[in-house]
């Protein structure tokens, strides 16, 4: 007895090994290789150009308008479904949960926002004669906001005081001298995490106060201070609230003095 396609009756024999009761061609247009919406919103901060993705915010990595290219691709890339065979039958999953698929992403500026191209190759099913193909185009919208960093920076968030000293009142070149060595620290910190910045640095009593956005970021850069210039440093901290959860919320100040 001849197979046959149930959609158009096409003959196994016709048209090469049926798929789950359809021909290679009805099985291709039945499933697409991909699916993908028509638009997406990507959220990119104002003042630092760092993009939300995936629940969290990222530091651009290249300048402002080849930062935005890429993050719309990486966005893109997040939201293609693909077709995978499953017990149950075809289903679509994620790209990282798909395998045997050839996904190329090419973006543009346009004047509604990003374009994305989208070109796919690949199989769905193992009895496929030859590879699917497929091509899209997403939107990408771009909505400006300020992130999560910049908003606790813009509204003076500290978690630490560190208050750096001499046994006198420090020079102007001195002061200079520390204020260089202290930047390069934190910002090596902050290269490894987004989240770690100085708020507010005032001179004061011939020394200068710097405002961390948390204790560890204030213990290092007086760690620095101590290898650097044999600093030495006491630390102290302040009962000022609890937070949402009930924890008792303190403030720490370290003192580190300059011989």
């Amino acid at each position: 007895m001849q197979k046959f396609c149930y959609k158009c009756g096409a003959l196994e024999e016709e048209k090469g090994p049926l798929i789950e009761g359809l021909c290679q061609d009805c099985f291709t247009s039945e499933h697409p290789l991909i699916k993908t919406p028509d638009q997406v919103e990507l959220r990119v901060c104002g003042r630092c150009g760092a993009y939300f993705l995936n629940n969290k915010w990222h530091d651009p990595r290249e300048k402002s308008e080849l930062s935005l290219l890429r993050a719309s691709e990486e966005l893109v890339h997040s939201e293609i479904k693909v077709a995978q065979v499953q017990p149950t039958g075809v289903r679509y999953v994620n790209l990282e949960e798909a395998s045997g698929i050839d996904v190329e992403l090419e973006s543009e500026s346009v004047p509604q926002g990003i374009k994305v191209e989208i070109r796919a190759r690949g199989k769905i099913h193992e009895s496929q004669e030859s590879s699917q193909t497929a091509e899209g185009v997403v939107r990408v919208k771009v909505e400006t906001t300020t992130c999560d960093v910049c908003s606790r920076k813009s509204a003076g968030y500290y978690e630490a005081i560190l208050q750096v000293r001499g046994e006198t009142p420090l020079s102007r070149k001195r002061l200079r001298e520390v204020y260089q060595a202290l930047e390069s620290t934190f910002l090596e910190e902050q290269s490894r995490n987004r989240g770690e910045f100085v708020s507010k640095i005032e001179e004061k009593h011939g020394g200068l106060d710097l405002y961390t956005s948390s204790t560890t970021l204030a213990r290092h850069l007086a760690e620095a201070l101590k290898e650097k210039y044999g600093a030495k440093t006491d630390e102290s901290s302040k009962l000022i609230g609890q937070t949402s959860d009930g924890r008792k919320k303190y403030r720490v100040s370290i003192v580190a003095r300059l011989p």
